[in-house]
């Protein structure tokens, strides 16, 4: 689903919600998990769906039986308007929803359908059937602007609050990861309970930098050939129990969207179009540029490439995961690394 897609789905179960009008059949997914929880929580609030109660059936996990589950479906509500129909991570999205999908054409008119899912493939049978009966709604990672809005809201309630400079500060240190950034909020709060304003100084004294923003240093480490600050930055991670395939997928990652970075904008791409194309926040490209700026796309993909091979050492057995790492990081500030 494209991004102007993904933001009217959420838009409209939002609309669902404040009119109190739910469909019969809702999905909720994308990468926002907590944004996503929130939702889900609030969905089964109005549907007054609870666990242990006659009328609510939850199901979890892969391997369900959907004959028993649609026998349920099909079973009148007790002392109520509505039987509730919970689905999470039943991976019927991605494979094995075909039969489910079929039911859902000519469903039991009161029972509704709330599915919970991590991954999606929008070309099923099962996706297209929701999406056409009531809501699917693709819930990801908010802009920049509207998290400056929720940092507002929430520091307003608490009766604080902070410039616009700050609350950048603030989304430096946590991305768009709206679990982290309600955790650090709420720290800060703490922290400044005797005060009503929340400083730059408050921030750099409280708010944890988020593990991605540590990689990036670690690459910007790798490209300054600073072995001491590259391994302190990697022990620190160490250190704070991250393990060191999770550094490594990360790695992986960042490279690869540099390597992307570099070969669009040689193609003579503008930064906001890099940056759609790339899954980016504009707000970021700049530093994300600048990064790629400093390789050739044949360097990059060459890193990538020893990215990928390490990843794949270290899933069969050739190499432990902790030495793999480190032996990666090292050999990338080697002569034969640009």
């Amino acid at each position: 689903m494209k991004t102007k897609d993904a933001q009217a789905s959420f838009e409209n179960l939002k609309k669902a919600i404040r009119s109190k009008e739910l469909p019969s059949m809702i999905l909720l997914y994308g990468e926002e998990r907590y944004l996503r929880k929130q939702y889900f929580d609030i969905i089964l609030k109005q549907y007054g769906a609870k666990r242990g109660d006659m009328n609510s059936d939850f199901y979890e996990g892969k391997g369900l039986n959907i004959g028993a589950l649609i026998d349920q479906a099909e079973t009148l509500p007790m002392f109520a308007d509505r039987r509730v129909t919970v689905l999470e991570d039943t991976g019927l999205f991605k494979s094995g929803g075909d039969q489910l999908a079929d039911y859902l054409e000519n469903p039991c008119e009161t029972t509704v359908f709330v599915f919970y899912e991590s991954e999606v493939d929008e070309r099923t049978k099962l996706y297209k059937t929701v999406k056409n009966k009531g809501i699917a709604a693709q819930i990801d990672e908010q802009s920049r602007e509207v998290l400056r809005g929720i940092i507002g809201s929430f520091l307003k309630k608490e009766g604080k609050k902070a410039t616009l400079e700050t609350a950048d500060l603030i989304l430096d240190k946590t991305g768009n990861n709206m679990g982290m950034l309600r955790c650090e909020l709420e720290k800060l709060v703490t922290y400044k309970m005797d005060s009503d304003i929340i400083t730059n100084e408050d921030v750099e004294a409280v708010c944890s930098r988020n593990v991605e923003d540590r990689i990036f240093e670690l690459i910007d480490a790798i490209a300054d050939r600073d072995a001491k600050k590259a391994m302190d930055l990697y022990y620190d991670l160490m250190a704070l129990k991250e393990p060191p395939i999770k550094l490594l997928a990360l790695m992986e990652k960042q490279y690869n969207q540099l390597l992307q970075i570099r070969l669009l904008r040689d193609d003579g791409g503008q930064p906001a179009e890099i940056a759609d194309k790339c899954g980016i926040n504009r707000y970021f490209i700049g530093k994300y540029m600048t990064r790629a700026s400093r390789y050739s796309s044949k360097a990059l993909r060459a890193i990538f490439e020893r990215t990928v091979q390490t990843d794949e050492d270290i899933k069969m057995g050739r190499i432990s995961d902790r030495l793999g790492v480190e032996t990666l990081i090292l050999s990338l500030m080697g002569p034969n690394s640009d």
